[in-house]
Parts: structure tokens; C-alpha cells; sequence
């Protein structure tokens, strides 16, 4: 670690798996409603896949007692946010429960969303949406039999896939050329679900699984100029790692299935920088 004011934000946890449950007497719950871990700085992210929007009593507890120990929690909507509902009931109910007053205001739903601070003399601009990824019609087929995002998310297709790919995509690039234009000193932080490249997101022996595709795209391999993007967050892969590519630092914290081996860490901090 470098000097403490440095900090900004912790604990990049990527999901819970919430198709696993917990017994509790006769009863199951999620698992994230028995998960605990330390506050190791002011704000939280979580990128996504931490629960269902259609158990949204349960999630919403689980917010609940994050905002009250965290000054601000960042969200991110996973594919499994969704199951059970179709893709706008599903951001119509995260947009309800970001109001919750119990928050008190401080969850960020990023969905194509942006959220300007300044931490320490640092101007920082995070950049949050879902980002899914770009499946090619090559894989089009072995994607929809691996997925079950095509049978539990409402009338959910490869091309409503790729079309939210666009979108989140045209809506990113939009957004880091209105930072460029109006402060180039500031730092930039993307939070995504799906990972923003196929290389390093996933374990070694599914990199060259055909159905990556669902999981990953190699958005900073695209030849587009990424600066001042400083750090990319993602979840979805069930892997842990911390590298770099092109200049921008590609992060993710995951506890995914609990399994042995696992390198999820549940107080990982990730410092922030100036550009210059």
C-alpha cells in the first residue's frame, strides 16, 4: 500500500452467485445475505451479480447494510440481476430501489451512468454500465446453449444482446470524449459487468472456450484511444485479476463459487492516481 490518502475505492467484489443458496432452517436464502467483510475504505463497488432484482427485499437489505457502512456504494447490474424479469422491468425495478429512502442516497446505480468527485485534489469520473458483450454470429448458437441468461431474462435474444452492447458502448465512448473535452487532467474509472478484454478475465482453461463471448470482448484491443480511462472494474468471469492492457489497468475482485483456490479478497483496495 502507498500512503493512506491515496485510497479511494475498495473491495471490487464482482458477485455472489445468487443461483447458489444457504440453508436456513426449513428456509434458503442467497448467499451475500450471510456475507460479511471489512470496510477498508470510504466506498464500495460491486460490479454486478450480486443478486436477483425479483428477490428484491432480500437485495435490498443486503444494500442497506452496505450504504450504512460505506459513504457511497457504486452498483453495476449483472445478467443475473435480470432472470425472472425482462430487460426494462428490470432497470425500471434497480431504478426503484436506488431511491429506497433506507439508503439515504448513497447507492450509484450506474446504468450508463456517471458520478463526478474529486478525492485528495483528484478529479475523478466514474463511468458505469452493464457493457455486454459482442457475440458473433459464429458463436451465436453454442452462446444461446450455454447461457441461461436466454431462458431465465424475459424475452432475451443474442440480438437483444448485441444491441445493448452498442448502446452501452456508443454511450461510453460519448461520455470519455465529454471528460476529454472538458478536463483532460481527470482521472477516469470504468465499472462494467461483462470484461472489457478476452485475455487474462477468465481462468487459463476457458480462455478459448467457444462461448467466451458471453462472458468477454476485447474492447481495449479495438484501436480506440482510451485515455484517461485509469482503471477498467469488471465481474462476471468468476476469476480474479489485476493487469494491464494498452495503458489501462483491467481489475477485478471476485468471489464467484465458493471454491478452493479461490482469489477473491475481501479487503482489496484499489488506488486512484492523477493523469499527470
Amino acid at each position: 500500500m502507498h500512503e493512506s490518502g491515496r485510497r479511494l475505492l475498495s473491495l471490487l467484489i464482482g458477485g455472489f452467485n445468487n443461483e447458489k443458496f444457504m440453508r436456513s432452517g426449513p428456509r434458503t436464502r442467497p448467499q451475500y445475505a450471510g456475507f460479511d467483510f471489512p470496510v477498508t475504505a470510504q466506498y464500495l463497488i460491486l460490479a454486478g451479480d450480486i443478486g436477483r432484482l425479483t428477490d428484491y427485499d432480500a437485495y435490498l437489505e443486503f444494500l442497506n447494510r452496505q450504504t450504512e457502512r460505506f459513504e457511497r456504494v457504486f452498483l453495476v447490474l449483472g445478467n443475473h440481476e435480470l432472470y425472472g424479469l425482462d430487460f426494462d422491468t428490470g432497470l425500471v425495478t434497480a431504478r426503484k430501489m436506488e431511491r429506497e429512502s433506507c439508503l439515504g442516497g448513497r447507492l450509484s446505480l450506474l446504468q450508463q451512468g456517471r458520478f463526478d468527485m474529486e478525492h485528495m485534489g483528484i478529479p475523478i469520473t466514474i463511468l458505469g454500465c452493464t457493457i455486454w458483450s459482442q457475440v458473433p454470429e459464429d458463436a451465436k448458437t453454442v452462446v444461446e446453449s450455454k447461457m441461461s441468461d436466454f431462458r431465465k431474462i424475459k424475452d432475451w435474444s443474442v440480438e437483444s444482446h448485441n444491441a445493448a452492447h452498442k448502446s452501452d458502448m456508443e454511450w461510453l465512448i460519448s461520455e470519455l470524449d465529454r471528460v476529454r473535452e472538458s478536463n483532460s487532467d481527470r482521472s477516469v474509472i470504468v465499472i462494467s459487468h461483462h470484461a472489457p478484454s478476452v485475455q487474462e478475465t477468465s481462468a487459463p482453461q476457458h480462455a478459448q472456450n467457444a462461448w467466451t463471448a458471453a462472458f468477454a470482448t476485447d474492447i481495449l484491443s479495438s484501436g480506440k484511444c482510451w485515455t484517461p480511462v485509469r482503471c477498467w472494474i469488471h465481474g462476471h468471469t468468476h476469476y480474479s485479476g489485476d493487469f494491464k492492457k494498452h495503458g489501462v489497468r483491467v481489475a477485478s475482485n471476485q468471489r464467484g463459487y465458493v471454491l478452493p483456490g479461490a482469489k477473491f479478497d475481501v479487503g482489496r483496495i484499489l488506488e486512484v492516481r492523477r493523469i499527470r
